[in-house]
This record gives C-alpha cells, sequence and structure tokens, in this order.
C-alpha cells in the first residue's frame, strides 16, 4: 500500500498555517500536578513529507531538561527521547512509538506531523464499528504493520474536510479502544492550530486537556541546528517576551 502520509490531502498534525518553523507552549495538569511544555517544529522546504519536531518539558520541576525529538522524512520516522538522568538520548523502539512519554499522557503519534510510516490504510469494509466516529466520507482507519509480536494496533481519524485537518483520533488495541485523542476548542477563524486538545482512555475514564498558551511564534530555520538546550531557552524567552508562556 501507499504511504498513508502522500495518500491524503490532510495538513500536517498541529500546523500553525502559514509558518513552517514556529513554536508555542502548552500547559496541562496530571491529577494535581501542573505541567508545562514547548513545542517547536520545522518543517524541510525542500521535502514535503519532512519535519523536526521538539517536545521540552518545563514543568514540574522534576523532570526539568526532558526533551522528545522526532526526525520525520520518506525515509521513515525516527524518535528519541532525553531525560537528565541520562548520559545521552536513546532511541524509541518503532512498537513503543504508539504509546505516550512515561508519566504523562502525551503520545508520540499526537506529536508527529504525519501518520507513522508504519500504518497503512484499511478499506472501509474492514476498519471496524470505532470508524463510525464521524460523518460519511470524513473518517479512516489505519492499522500498524508491525511484526507479528506486536498486539494488534489501529488508529481510527476523523478528519475536518473545511479545514483537511484530523480533529479526532482513537487508538484500539486488540479491539478495544483505550485512548482517544480530540480538538475540543479550535483556533480562531480558519486557523488550524488547536486552542485545546483532550486526551480521555476509555477504560479508566481518565481524562487530561492540553491548552495553548499564547499564539505560535516564529523561529529562524538555522536555530532547529542548535543544541536542544539551546533551542530550548531561545524558544523559552521569546515565548516570554511575546507573553506567551
Amino acid at each position: 500500500m501507499n504511504d498513508v502520509r502522500a495518500a491524503w490531502p490532510v495538513r500536517p498534525n498541529l500546523w500553525a498555517d502559514r509558518l513552517t518553523s514556529y513554536a508555542f507552549g502548552v500547559e496541562a495538569a496530571i491529577g494535581q500536578n501542573p505541567m508545562r511544555y514547548l513545542l517547536a517544529r520545522r518543517f524541510d522546504l525542500t521535502a514535503p513529507t519532512s519535519a523536526l519536531t521538539m517536545l521540552f518539558v518545563m514543568e514540574p520541576r522534576v523532570l526539568f531538561g526532558t526533551y522528545v525529538r522526532i526526525d520525520e522524512d520518506p525515509g521513515g520516522c525516527r524518535v528519541q527521547t532525553f531525560l537528565p538522568t541520562m548520559a545521552r538520548p536513546v532511541q524509541v523502539a518503532e512498537a513503543l512509538m504508539f504509546d505516550c512519554l512515561p508519566l504523562t499522557d502525551v503520545g508520540y503519534l499526537d506529536l508527529m506531523a504525519w501518520p507513522h510510516p508504519g500504518l497503512r490504510a484499511l478499506p472501509a469494509a474492514d476498519a471496524g464499528p470505532a470508524a463510525d466516529a464521524g460523518p460519511a466520507g470524513t473518517t479512516r482507519t489505519l492499522h500498524y504493520a508491525g511484526p507479528d509480536s506486536v498486539p494488534t494496533l489501529r488508529v481510527h481519524e476523523v478528519i475536518d474536510l473545511e479545514l483537511s485537518m484530523v480533529v479526532e483520533r482513537i487508538f484500539v488495541r486488540d479491539g478495544r479502544p483505550v485512548r482517544r485523542w480530540e480538538i475540543v476548542e479550535r483556533g480562531v477563524g480558519q486557523e488550524s492550530l488547536p486552542l485545546r486538545i483532550r486526551v480521555s482512555r476509555p477504560p479508566t475514564g481518565h481524562e487530561t486537556e492540553f491548552l495553548r498558551a499564547g499564539p505560535p511564534i516564529s523561529v529562524p530555520q538555522a536555530v532547529f541546528d542548535a543544541e536542544p538546550v539551546r533551542l530550548r531557552d531561545w524558544v523559552e524567552h521569546r515565548l516570554m517576551d511575546a507573553g506567551g508562556t
């Protein structure tokens, strides 16, 4: 099958309209613990499906210095995580990319600009009941074509045809919905970058909401070539100057 990143005219996830290199802040609460993140993304202007995404954990302080790096290109997708206790970043195994960062409800797939290249489109007849989450013609179902040792994984997505973007995503393992990602408050007007996103877990009823803290800022492409700490500090200072975090 064809790579679903090229098969559908759907805009990248967390796309900030005309900005090709940008950053913004995100706030959330896990229980009583406030969480704060910085997300920065650079699209490769010479390759339509290539992007670098960096997520920095700012709060809680015990996790400050943690970051995730996601490199996407036509050849695949590579995810690295780093915690201050590590000597160097470690690469996330492909099968684990469909889970969440430790101690959070932040999914690796939620941070990617496009569906993971290991996901393949399923015909509507094979999609299953969860694919009925939206009106006809606005849904697609993807399945993970991984090794047999990995539990059956399907991802059902609802697409807003007017904005050409995914607005809801349901993760199904071995036939059971285990996680739902959905945009509950969109940007103003035709702005595509969401203001508020909810993640819920049907088996437990647990919910977490992520709120964008202000508008995105433009980031020079070259800033992404710096060390992660320098990129994080540059973004943090610019967001503070803009009153966005």
